[in-house]
């Protein structure tokens, strides 16, 4: 029986072999352990007969009776395993830093009690045929506790590592968790006794310094996967470079190909899987996304500072990938936005929320990464499109994040229409945060700049952006006015979109008016057209404010109704906040109605579980606070 070990540079699996086979001798469970290191990382490898001529000396065969040719080595090294079997005894080999299934594949002691158990930082379990063992860094508290003894090895009074658990979580979190880098960090600790571990995770902060940080006389971080690297072939080598591009902590597949500009994705799985083979990468067995580890993706950043006209190339392949892709997902969210031809399709609404929800964090940090290399317009555009979904998964703060870096690039270009465009996403933003005073701000901003431009359509939006912080700031009357500005120009554009929106904002504001019948007629209006336009997605917030308005008249049959029907929208489209407001609007129209509390209690707690889903915890607190009789 074989067991392959399998694991990054650093990981630990030597010291792991070691205490396998300290373990297996103490049980009893073996007679003896046979140690062999391969160095298959080293500049000097040992091939297959110089592996079989050290496990034979190691069983104290005399050098003299060793054959010179390697099945022959096989064969001697085998009768020796047979003689210990027929003696009672039980032989571990432990095959250390193999690079290859040729180096050990002679050491399998085959069918007898013996057993092999290999390390290796590739993965050639299959071709051995052997168990794999696939190890992963520590978690965070077995990361701390390794810091904190290897730390009392050289020191057993320091208390440093308790007297700083914060600052320890970091500098374990900095190290990527990778024992070689907690053992080092350790070490600094120890060659300096004013150094604490906040001090020392200052030190550990900036990734493009990190390396030089985890360095440690021999030992070294650095040296470590340029071991792993150098043995790449060429082409595997360039990916390994390119992936450092991408901002985010995972990539898929396809962003991995467009990111090379490699036509046959099946070509770029092919060298993903050699990276993974090579522990310089990950796969998530359920989602099938690659991962590199921090340390890995600054020692590949090092790398691809090396060929700046290659890695430029690449990053404008990838924001040119998220943005096109992006705007395709938008517009499954907003039927105003035009699908590009080229990046990623989707067959429809879920399968874009699907790839946002995937992408989301590579997203917000492709915008800063945009921002930062004068991408401008690029930046402006994934911003746009990152909009719609980023407020309907309640992620508020990077909603504003990437709204004013958008604010940013538009202004330093000059352009007019974008930053006018960008303070309107500005203002939305803000609206979203309660921020209403910014968002008045932010949508005027956007009012003057179309209105200079004699941008109609733009000027029709920020109307009715304006009239929706108007009526967030009470100014009821204004609200009104603005909305009405917004419809009569969206009517005279022909824009039914725009005027869907302008006819559901201003019946709200009605409705702060306590004008019910204008307001049900207004988001009638809204319902029809966007029925019409077979807009779902819009669909749901005109019935939910419809219910609104007919439960404020006292028609609960029609209340209830309306309140049913928006929220088995927002659950078809699978938008969890919007369902959690239908359905604390349905509990407030079952209560009114004189529904039984139960029934109303259920229905309370059903919105306050769909807002905890996309962590609108206060939400949830503030419907369930709701008294149900």
């Amino acid at each position: 029986m074989v067991a392959s070990v399998l694991g990054m540079g650093g990981m630990g699996k030597t010291t792991l072999a070691l205490a396998v086979a300290e373990t297996v001798l103490e049980r009893g469970l073996f007679t003896g352990v046979l140690f062999l290191d391969l160095h298959g990382y080293d500049d000097t490898t040992l091939d297959a007969g110089q592996a079989l001529d050290a496990a034979l000396r190691a069983l104290g065969t005399n050098p003299e009776r060793i054959p010179p040719e390697t099945d022959q080595r096989a064969a001697l090294y085998r009768a020796q395993l047979a003689a210990r079997t027929r003696a009672g005894q039980r032989v571990l080999v432990v095959a250390d830093n193999a690079c290859e299934a040729g180096q050990v594949e002679h050491l399998d002691p085959g069918n007898g009690p013996h057993r092999l158990l290999v390390t290796s930082r590739d993965d050639f379990a299959a071709a051995l045929g052997a168990r794999l063992i696939d190890l992963d860094v520590l978690t965070p508290d077995r990361s701390m506790a390794l810091m904190d003894t290897a730390l009392r090895i050289t020191l057993p009074k320091d208390g440093r590592i308790a007297a700083d658990p914060d600052g320890t979580a970091r500098v374990a979190e900095l190290c990527g968790h990778l024992p070689l880098a907690l053992q080092i960090a350790a070490a600094q600790l120890t060659a300096d006794r004013t150094l604490t571990p906040g001090r020392l995770a200052q030190d550990l902060e900036d990734l493009g310094e990190r390396l030089d940080v985890l360095e440690d006389g021999p030992r070294a971080v650095r040296a470590v996967l340029e071991r792993s690297y150098r043995r790449l072939a060429l082409p595997h080598a360039e990916l390994f470079r390119l992936l450092a591009v991408n901002p985010g902590p995972d990539l898929s597949t396809e962003t991995a190909a467009a990111t090379t500009g490699i036509t046959k994705t099946r070509d770029v799985r092919n060298r993903l899987v050699a990276l993974s083979k090579a522990s310089l990468i990950r796969q998530d067995p359920h989602t099938g996304r690659w991962r590199m580890h921090d340390l890995v993706r600054a020692y590949a950043t090092e790398q691809a500072r090396q060929s700046p006209q290659h890695t430029r190339t690449a990053l404008h392949r990838l924001l040119d990938h998220y943005a096109l892709t992006a705007r395709n997902a938008d517009a499954h969210l907003d039927p105003t936005t035009n699908s590009s031809s080229r990046g990623l399709q989707f067959k429809d609404w879920g399968a874009a929320m699907a790839w946002l929800d995937a992408e989301r964090v590579n997203l917000v940090a492709a915008v800063h990464t945009a921002h930062a290399a004068g991408h401008r317009e690029t930046t402006i555009e994934l911003a746009f499109f990152l909009g719609d979904y980023l407020r309907s998964r309640r992620y508020l703060q990077d909603d504003l994040a990437v709204a004013t870096l958008a604010h940013d690039a538009a202004t330093s270009l000059g352009d007019r229409h974008r930053e006018g465009g960008a303070w309107n996403n500005l203002g939305n933003a803000f609206q979203e945060l309660r921020r209403f005073d910014d968002a008045l701000n932010a949508h005027q901003h956007s009012l003057d700049i179309h209105q200079t431009l004699d941008n109609r359509h733009g000027e029709g939006t920020a109307w009715n952006n304006l009239g929706l912080a108007l009526r967030e700031l009470r100014r009821f009357d204004d609200a009104i006015a603005a909305h009405q500005h917004s419809l009569d120009i969206y009517q005279a554009l022909g824009d039914r979109h725009g005027e869907g929106g302008a006819w559901n904002n201003l019946g709200l504001a009605l409705q702060k008016l306590r004008r019910f019948d204008d307001a049900i007629a207004a988001h009638q209006r809204a319902l029809d057209i966007r029925r019409d336009l077979g807009d779902r997605h819009r669909e749901g917030p005109a019935w939910n404010n419809l219910g609104t308005a007919w439960r404020s008249t006292g028609a609960y049959e029609q209340a209830v109704e309306a309140g049913e029907r928006a929220v088995a929208v927002f659950r078809e489209l699978d938008d969890p906040y919007r369902e959690g407001q239908a359905l604390g609007e349905l509990a407030d129209t079952l209560q009114a109605a004189g529904r039984p509390t139960v029934e109303v209690r259920a229905v309370r707690e059903a919105s306050a579980a769909a807002y905890r889903t996309v962590g609108a915890d206060d939400e949830a607190e503030k419907v369930l606070g709701k008294t149900d009789g």
